[in-house]
């Protein structure tokens, strides 16, 4: 059995980027065998679920949390402030009884935020935020027994120890997918006249997601064109700044979801490639291991540690210094698509490892194993 909480509604048709973890984290459990009880949804409705919870218990139950940026606390002020603990206390409540404990906590940009406060809307940002993060992260100290991260460096940047709690990687995962395999071995880019075909799904607002040396470093290549897929609000504050309309190997899309399917399929490399930031080091983008479950190798930047690490260690792409060397490597991979090939079939190979379930999995041994020990 698994505890499934989490301080927000599981709304499957609307998730996209980090709002699809939750989702697929759940059903992930239940493709695994495990029976779930959801603590989920708004903050009455995560109350009347965990009524009787406890005559609900089996030996082998475990609680998995998923974290949201805004402390839980915070979303029951405006209404109900004297739930204000009701998830916190719920934690502790099943670890006091003897039940392995377990959280992922997503994201730790109130640390590495600047905190300066010039507005209401940034006072509550930059300071009441923290400020309710530092003491959800103190009623976790207290009640768990692992700590998920996205990786385990994100633990250096915890304002204070868990003494009592493990710290664990644990990145997102993909969905298993049966793939097409090219006729006798041929590219995807020898279907498209030689041009390699790139894919970059995100963010491009600077300084974190700052695409334009790799955006002017493909615009300069006869070789490659690239999908650039982000949403619409982020190409209305930022789209300015890149001069879409003067490039021609650059194509803009607005989708999620099923429809970022044909943009992988056609993928020969899928980016993750922009300025060296403190903040991004330690990220797992949800999109790395989307593109791993199609098969497509990764191009990734030195600055992204954690990614850069994979790739290497998995032989699954490559990793870059600079946009020069980005340009360098797409006209390699143009003259030898063998190159491409043998890293593509590596990629196929290492989806098992990195599959929604596959994640679900290593949380119920972790987990269990902690009872046993």
């Amino acid at each position: 059995m698994v505890i499934y909480h989490y301080p927000k509604e599981l709304a499957a048709e609307m998730a996209a980027g980090s709002a699809l973890r939750p989702v697929q984290m759940a059903e992930a459990f239940r493709r695994i065998g495990e029976e779930v009880i959801e603590i989920t949804g708004s903050g009455p409705e995560r109350v009347g679920r965990a009524r009787n919870l406890e005559a609900r218990l089996t030996e082998d139950a475990v609680l998995y949390s998923e974290s949201v940026n805004l402390p839980p606390a915070v979303t029951w002020l405006r209404r109900h402030p004297w739930h204000m603990n009701f998830d916190y206390r719920l934690i502790r409540r099943l670890h006091d009884l003897g039940v392995p404990t377990g959280l992922f906590y997503r994201d730790i940009y109130w640390v590495l935020e600047d905190t300066k406060a010039i507005s209401l809307k940034s006072f509550v940002k930059k300071r009441l935020t923290p400020a309710f993060a530092r003491r959800e992260l103190r009623h976790y100290e207290q009640s768990l027994d692992v700590l998920f991260l996205p990786h385990r460096n994100m633990g250096k940047y915890i304002p204070f120890p868990f003494p009592d709690t493990e710290m664990r990687t644990l990145p997102p995962g993909g969905v298993w997918r049966e793939l097409e395999e090219d006729g006798a071995g041929t590219q995807a880019a020898t279907r498209n006249n030689g041009a390699l075909n790139l894919l970059y799904v995100g963010n491009i607002a600077p300084p974190h997601y700052d695409l334009r040396p790799y955006v002017d470093a493909v615009e300069e290549l006869s070789c490659a064109t690239l999908d650039l897929v982000t949403r619409e609000r982020a190409m209305e504050h930022h789209g300015h700044l890149y001069r879409f309309g003067e490039r021609k190997n650059i194509r803009l899309a607005h989708v999620h979801g099923k429809g970022l399917e044909p943009f992988y399929q056609r993928a020969d490399l899928a980016l993750a490639v922009r300025d060296d930031t403190e903040y991004l080091a330690f990220a797992m983008p949800v999109k790395i291991f989307e593109a791993i479950s199609f098969g497509v190798p990764l191009v990734v930047s030195r600055g992204l540690q954690v990614v850069a690490e994979l790739v290497e260690r998995e032989k699954i792409g490559w990793v870059i210094e600079s946009p020069a060397e980005f340009g360098k490597l797409l006209d390699h991979l143009a003259r030898n698509p063998a190159d491409l090939q043998e890293a593509r079939e590596r990629v196929r190979r290492a989806r098992v490892r990195h599959t929604w379930e596959a994640r679900a999995r290593e949380v119920v041994e972790t987990l269990r194993n902690i009872k046993n020990s």
